[in-house]
């Protein structure tokens, strides 16, 4: 049994603390996402009386949030950089920081919007979106697409407070801002009468842009009113050194997410490349269900990566050991539940979608195990490398596996005619990285 001394010790310590209130914290944020995704969709169903408009509002949404990710790395840097600065107590350092990463950024969201601005005027978005001018005309379209892009430059500059939020280790705080904007455009799409297609569509544009700038606004009014009053950005503490430090890990971070994506985000368009748009159906079934636990499992490392960071920066490289092979055993358990999953497939996927849906393969069922499997151990490592600070193994490994996936999959897919393979590539893909980088992490922490 575990004395009761130590118990205390394990309960009290800091760094603990801080874990075990923001993976709270997230799940209490997480359920309440998923509630409010459940209303939100007859909500959208009922506002636009149109399957077709519904299906361009989440496709302009899912094209311009994709947007998001191409930050340059500045809210990763910064993230980092950062924990060290709050660690030292250096206010001077943290708000030379923080205003090198806001003018850096505020930079950035100039020059694209500028660039926009043109651009915008010379694309058709008819035929982009594949929607006939006769259902929304050409200038509806453009300008819902102006103020949602807008939404999406504020939110750029705005959004770099969630990263300084993630350096105060205030995660669950981070993620309850995205509640707060899918509760607003719930309310709204909820409450507004549905007139016509252009009224509908720009009303929503605009109501998106102020549902999810104006908590980050207010977040960050609050943030430096407060816990960083000393450390406002300052265009006078803008200083060229700072920029570059946040924007060459940053930027390191960026080739590593975009990588990432690669090997992630393109099943569905290789499964109906090579076998056909119908079998992304039974693909999405399989997934929604393997990666079930996965998601589960990441909400729970949320805060893992500043945390890390923090502790070695107190030089606390026994606790970081100690969180690793926790970590390791919670990861193992989470690969149980995948694989345990498989005998009850059948019966879950006819209790949610009706005994007509799919007749389940078990081999299939047993790639997606191991792929679930992968990402489950891919989340583990890669939060104690990003919370490290050493991206080099991240970055060589997810490249080789984002020049690998594409040709592999093509080659088994035209081997054993089945959209599997995709997933069996994917395996491939990551597998080198999953071995790789705990052989380096252990030798890492081992040294210390």
């Amino acid at each position: 049994m575990i004395k009761l001394s130590k118990l205390k010790r394990i309960v009290n310590n800091e760094n603990n603390k801080i874990i075990v209130n923001n993976v709270i914290g997230a799940f209490f944020v997480k359920g309440g996402a998923l509630f409010v995704s459940l209303l939100t969709m007859p909500a959208y169903i009922k506002y636009f009386d149109n399957q077709q408009i519904l299906g361009l509002w989440f496709t302009i949404l899912s094209v311009l949030s994709w947007i998001l990710t191409f930050d340059l790395g500045i809210g990763n840097g910064l993230r980092n950089h950062l924990v060290h600065a709050l660690v030292a107590r250096n206010d001077l350092l943290v708000k030379r920081y923080i205003s090198s990463a806001y003018i850096v950024m505020g930079a950035a969201v100039l020059l694209i919007s500028f660039l926009s601005i043109i651009l915008f005027r010379l694309i058709s978005w008819n035929v982009i979106f594949n929607i006939s001018a006769t259902i929304v005309s050409k200038e509806t379209l453009y300008i819902t697409m102006c103020i949602v892009f807008s939404g999406i430059m504020l939110q750029f500059f705005f959004k770099l407070i969630t990263s300084i939020l993630y350096a105060m280790q205030k995660s669950a705080l981070s993620n309850l801002l995205s509640l707060i904007t899918s509760i607003t455009i719930l309310i709204y799409v909820s409450l507004a009468k549905s007139t016509d297609i252009s009224t509908n569509l720009i009303s929503l544009a605009i109501v998106y842009l102020l549902a999810v700038n104006i908590p980050l606004l207010l977040t960050t009014i609050i943030v430096f009113s407060t816990n960083l009053k000393k450390s406002k950005p300052n265009i006078k503490y803008f200083e060229k050194k700072y920029a570059t430090d946040v924007m060459k890990l940053g930027g390191i971070f960026f080739w590593i997410q975009i990588m990432y994506m690669v090997i992630t985000t393109t099943n569905e368009f290789l499964i109906t490349w090579l076998t056909g748009p119908e079998k992304v159906v039974e693909y999405q079934i399989y997934n929604k269900l393997f990666t079930l636990i996965g998601t589960l499992f990441a909400l729970g490392l949320t805060p893992i990566w500043s945390i890390i960071t923090k502790a070695i920066t107190e030089k606390n490289y026994g606790w970081v050991k100690k969180l690793y092979k926790t970590l390791k055993l919670m990861a193992l358990l989470a690969v149980i539940c995948e694989f345990v999953m498989i005998p009850f497939l059948q019966f879950g996927i006819n209790e949610w979608l009706g005994e007509n849906a799919i007749q389940v393969n078990y081999l299939y069922a047993s790639v997606f195990a191991v792929s679930g499997s992968i990402f489950i151990w891919n989340g583990v490592l890669s939060s104690i490398a990003n919370g490290l600070g050493e991206l080099k193994i991240q970055s060589i490994f997810f490249t080789i596996g984002a020049i690998i996936k594409i040709p592999i999959a093509w080659i088994l897919v035209s081997a054993f005619d089945s959209w599997i393979s995709v997933i069996v590539a994917n395996i491939i893909a990551m597998s080198l990285y999953c071995i790789i980088q705990p052989i380096w992490l252990n030798r890492f922490l081992n040294k210390k």
